[in-house]
């Protein structure tokens, strides 16, 4: 009886620490969509219980490190016909800005499925693989974000005469789509292979 008893307590109070297991402390943007007044559950999408929540993150990070590897291999290919493109070698140059739209099309999906997940159980408080992937991510988010404008000023979109004066932006933005190009091509290969980290 005694057995009994124990285990019943024991599981009482396990399975409402594991239904308030939100933590207070979640990262602003979990806060947004996943928190107690979060608009996932103020729209009355979010699953029913905790543990279906986790399985939910599980599943979209699964997702994420998948088309984390499928932009990476497309990057990288990318990141060769830039380069190419740049030395003036023979590449055609519709390659370059068709594969630059689907590679921006599955990055953000890539992306949100991270940011939308569901939160972790837990947050660390210190240094980690994923807190450092977690940084890197803001910083190749800003140049995906940049590098789709370069491309079109680089291409020469904007570049006109007005009274003699020639307005060249193509070859500034050249430059700057290379440099970060670079950028956000390393520090996302960079954010791919720590999280192979423990």
């Amino acid at each position: 009886m005694k057995i009994k008893i124990i285990l019943f307590l024991t599981f009482s109070f396990s399975l409402s620490q594991f239904q308030d297991s939100l933590q207070i402390q979640i990262p602003l943007s979990k806060q947004i969509l996943w928190g107690e007044n979060g608009l996932i559950r103020k729209l009355n999408l979010a699953p029913e219980s905790r543990k279906a929540e986790l399985k939910l993150r599980h599943k979209m990070l699964k997702m994420h490190q998948t088309l984390g590897l499928v932009t990476s291999s497309m990057m990288g290919y990318q990141y060769y016909l830039g380069g190419k493109l740049y030395k003036g070698k023979e590449v055609d140059a519709t390659i370059h800005k068709y594969l630059g739209y689907s590679i921006f099309g599955t990055y953000l999906t890539t992306a949100s499925l991270s940011i939308c997940a569901p939160p972790a159980m837990r947050y660390s408080s210190g240094v980690s693989s994923i807190k450092l992937h977690r940084f890197l991510s803001y910083i190749h988010f800003a140049g995906m974000l940049v590098m789709p404008y370069l491309g079109y000023l680089s291409a020469g979109n904007l570049d006109y005469v007005e009274n003699e004066i020639e307005y060249n932006y193509s070859n500034k933005a050249l430059e700057a789509h290379r440099f970060i190009g670079d950028i956000t091509f390393y520090s996302f290969q960079l954010a791919f292979l720590i999280t192979l980290l423990p």
